[in-house]
């Protein structure tokens, strides 16, 4: 009996990895604006732009997002979305999620954001999980950026 359950347990997991081609990559995430919707005495509501770039060469649905921003290594908002966006193969899209964050992390952003920080880009990191079309599971992510700041090109080449 209990080999049987084994034999079973492993098919299904087998069958659950071949959803997702091999070789497949998570895909990229990036903040691309964040936009107030409502401010109030214990909580802030936001709409953030969430680049997803889809580096494989197929198409990916994301059923599902959650996330947390922190902002210069602290805390920002946390949200989530649940509505299905198509990437096709090796593009982007921007995905606008609703985001809330708590007074007491706005209070502690104000007085620890440098105002040169400003000037220069302020570090930001994203990170929670992504359900996608493929898989039956939730992938992680966690990746880092600067939001803002003046653009720099590179020397010598122009776009």
């Amino acid at each position: 009996m209990l080999q049987r359950l084994f034999v079973l347990l492993l098919a299904l997991g087998l069958t659950a990895c071949s959803s997702l081609p091999f070789g497949a990559l998570a895909p990229k995430m990036s903040v691309t604006d964040i936009e107030i919707k409502r401010l109030g005495l214990f909580e802030q509501h936001f709409d953030v732009g969430i680049r997803l770039g889809n580096p494989n060469d197929f198409d990916l649905t994301i059923e599902a997002l959650e996330f947390e921003l922190e902002v210069n290594g602290r805390p920002f908002a946390k949200g989530e979305g649940h509505t299905a966006t198509l990437i096709p193969a090796l593009s982007s899209t921007v995905l606008r999620v609703d985001a809330i964050m708590q007074s007491q992390n706005l209070i502690q952003q104000i007085r620890t954001l440098p105002p040169e920080t400003l000037k220069e880009g302020v570090p930001y990191r994203i990170r929670g999980r992504v359900k996608t079309g493929k898989l039956p599971v939730w992938l992680p992510f966690d990746h880092p950026g600067i939001y803002g700041g003046d653009e720099k090109k590179p020397a010598g080449k122009s776009v």
